[in-house]
């Protein structure tokens, strides 16, 4: 296996992107150039997880590139607090299920989303924190991976607040989405406030402030200088992923980081 964990990035910044399988080999070259490595989300939707064939290929592939660091968990209609059994059951099923595979790829990292409906507080709330703090402690100690619970629906930082108090762990902590960030209630200067001591991860991309478009950096309206200046005081170690599609557009940000000495580029 080729040991790409182990090298500094070029740029000083453990900057990932989300390869496709299909593009593989446009993918590793940009890698490779870059010095980047891979934040896998391709084997958590459901094309992927209905295909056993080639999500065994993919994830031999993958593996063999030493490029995975992070894991994008299972995602969509997951809720691993649900108040229906057989749904949180199940949810916890598959999110066990990214955590082997995580493994099995060599990554340190996963990342989930964060669940909470987010216009329910009170007792909902309560019982959320409890439930998905219990569990997240279980994944901890069962696998061994960073974990990142990532703002998704959320309007504000509350719920993720709350769940980090009540988990009270460093190996679990919140991958901030710049992109999630935009469409919620809270100002990006908000979301540090609240957040700023548990977040360990980012995610990068751009949207209107009205849906999760994951657009160019360039093409939405997030202020990526007042988004670095907020970062200033996050470890420089800290995995930021570029949740952008194609190939041209991540060249894209990267010069644009570098042009404008982002995020330590």
């Amino acid at each position: 296996m080729i040991n790409n964990m182990d090298k500094i990035t070029k740029n000083h910044t453990l900057f990932q992107i989300q390869p496709t399988f299909n593009a593989r080999n446009e993918y590793e070259k940009l890698a490779d150039e870059e010095g980047l490595l891979y934040e896998l989300i391709e084997l958590s939707t459901p094309p992927a997880l209905n295909e056993s064939g080639f999500f065994s290929n993919a994830l031999e592939w993958y593996k063999s590139t030493g490029r995975v660091n992070s894991f994008h968990g299972v995602f969509i209609d997951i809720n691993p607090a649900s108040g229906d059994k057989l749904l949180k059951g199940l949810s916890r099923k598959r999110m066990k299920e990214s955590c082997v595979t995580a493994l099995a790829l060599g990554a340190k990292n996963i990342v989930f989303h964060c669940s909470c409906f987010p216009f329910l507080r009170g007792g909902y709330l309560d019982n959320w924190v409890k439930e998905s703090a219990e569990f997240y402690l279980e994944l901890l100690d069962e696998y061994k991976l960073n974990i990142y619970v990532e703002n998704s629906f959320d309007v504000d930082a509350t719920p993720l607040k709350e769940l980090m108090k009540a988990i009270n762990n460093n190996h679990v902590r919140v991958c901030l989405d710049f992109g999630h960030a935009n469409y919620s209630r809270l100002p990006l200067e908000q979301w540090f406030e609240s957040l700023g001591e548990y977040i360990g991860y980012l995610h990068i991309s751009n949207n209107m402030g009205d849906f999760d478009d994951h657009l160019p950096v360039l093409d939405g309206n997030i202020d990526w200088e007042k988004v670095n200046k907020l970062c200033g005081e996050l470890d420089k170690n800290t995995p930021i992923t570029l949740e952008v599609n194609t190939i041209d557009n991540i060249r894209s940000a990267l010069d644009f980081f570098k042009e404008n000495h982002l995020f330590g580029m």
